[in-house]
């Protein structure tokens, strides 16, 4: 079969590589974008609960691409969140901790919005993009570096030559394993279970996080009086409850809710997801670079997988971008090396936060609560780390991309 060129060559088209194939795109390269799925799969309307608390500086980007304004009419604000020890209750707890929106200078905490609305507007553009080669139903065979250009062949055997391959195929990442990058991983022994519900009170922009023995439980608001559940501890508990019928899956549920939405119902079946640490040991090869949960899957106890992602693909695609506008090879290890530093902190201390904050709050060590209680209360009283760590969770701390700052490459 006859051999295509291109300048990159994007494995998955999950929304962080179809976010980068559209920025690299709208700015003049040639890109293959590889996504095992079909199509009709990609375009349909099933929904699987997963939505995603964006932060500013991820809204910031989606509204260059011109995006944010094709999703905003189903986008919800959060404007308070409470992080609390033990059950949801009406009533103050002592060790409570709340972040207001008014406290920081960048808007709402963060934004809420469904994978399912989100995924279908950058699929439009994805596919509307004439720089984007769009190739669906395929998978990705061997990875070889040949003449100065990375080889990819597929399996109906199509073979793409690239400056540069870029591995967006979540985790675990195939395209990883045939770079020969290793990983350090660490099983946590927990799962997630995720729904939807509707409920009988406004959840008035209010997102919560429970720290439970078992695991977090994030209630997280969504359009139209509902919202978004994270449910998570041990697999095997996990698997227990997600296998009950829905009445009793429900009075499950109703019990940890503890009245704070009042009655409630299911909105959507619930999913089951299995979560571990596993960050690559480093992020780009010899004309390879890796983006997303491909480089870094981290516990979903901030709500920071998304946006860590996006960050990835405003720095890699600023790097490629003006690397290619002063005529450098945009596959070189000198490019790609600026995307690694440029990352690298930041994925490591999010990763280090994730995982010290799941096995600090998830557990009932009675001194342990004692101890958060306390963080809790310095945090509560220290105007300027809690400003720090707003800023932090924004995504607005270190050199900030361009395309987080709301402006073009």
């Amino acid at each position: 079969m006859a051999q295509k060129k291109t300048n990159v060559v994007i494995i998955g088209g999950g929304i962080v590589g179809s976010l980068l194939a559209l920025i690299l795109g709208l700015n003049g390269l040639k890109v293959v974008l590889i996504e095992k799925q079909s199509l009709d799969d990609l375009n349909s309307n099933s929904y699987d609960g997963r939505s995603y608390a964006l932060n500013a500086g991820s809204m910031k980007l989606l509204v260059t691409l011109n995006i944010w304004d094709k999703i905003k009419e189903k986008v919800q604000i959060v404007s308070r969140v409470l992080l609390q020890q033990g059950a949801v209750t009406t009533q103050p707890q002592p060790f409570d901790l709340n972040f207001y929106d008014y406290e920081t200078d960048n808007g709402p905490i963060f934004y809420m919005v469904e994978d399912r609305f989100l995924r279908k507007v950058i699929l439009r553009k994805v596919r509307e993009c004439s720089n984007i080669n769009h190739l669906t139903s395929k998978s990705v065979k061997r990875q070889n570096i040949i003449d100065s250009l990375i080889e990819i062949t597929l399996d109906d055997t199509q073979v793409i030559k690239a400056d540069v391959a870029i591995g967006a195929d979540g985790f675990p990442s195939r395209s990883a394993e045939r770079a020969k990058i290793k990983r350090f991983d660490q099983n946590y022994n927990q799962s997630s279970i995720v729904g939807v519900v509707r409920h009988e009170n406004n959840h008035n922009d209010e997102a919560f996080q429970l720290f439970l023995p078992a695991g977090p439980l994030a209630i997280l608001p969504l359009i139209g009086n509902r919202s978004c559940y994270v449910w998570t501890m041990s697999t095997s508990e996990a698997e227990r409850i997600h296998e009950l019928d829905e009445d009793l899956f429900l009075k499950r549920l109703v019990k940890v809710f503890d009245n704070r939405r009042g009655k409630i119902e299911l909105d959507t079946p619930s999913n089951i997801f299995p979560i571990s640490l596993s960050i690559a040991n480093k992020l780009v090869d010899e004309k390879f670079a890796l983006i997303g949960d491909s480089a870094h899957n981290i516990h979903p106890i901030a709500g920071q997988g998304l946006n860590l992602g996006i960050r990835d693909v405003a720095c890699l695609s600023e790097i490629l971008i003006l690397a290619r506008r002063n005529g450098e090879d945009i596959g070189a290890v000198n490019v790609l090396r600026r995307y690694s530093k440029w990352r690298n902190f930041d994925i490591f201390t999010m990763a280090l936060f994730t995982d010290m904050a799941n096995k600090v709050f998830s557990n009932d060590n009675f001194l342990l609560q004692i101890a958060r209680g306390i963080s809790f209360d310095f945090i509560s009283k220290s105007p300027i780390l809690k400003s720090y760590l707003m800023k932090e969770a924004s995504g607005f701390v270190g050199d900030i991309p361009k395309l987080l700052q709301g402006q073009d490459i």
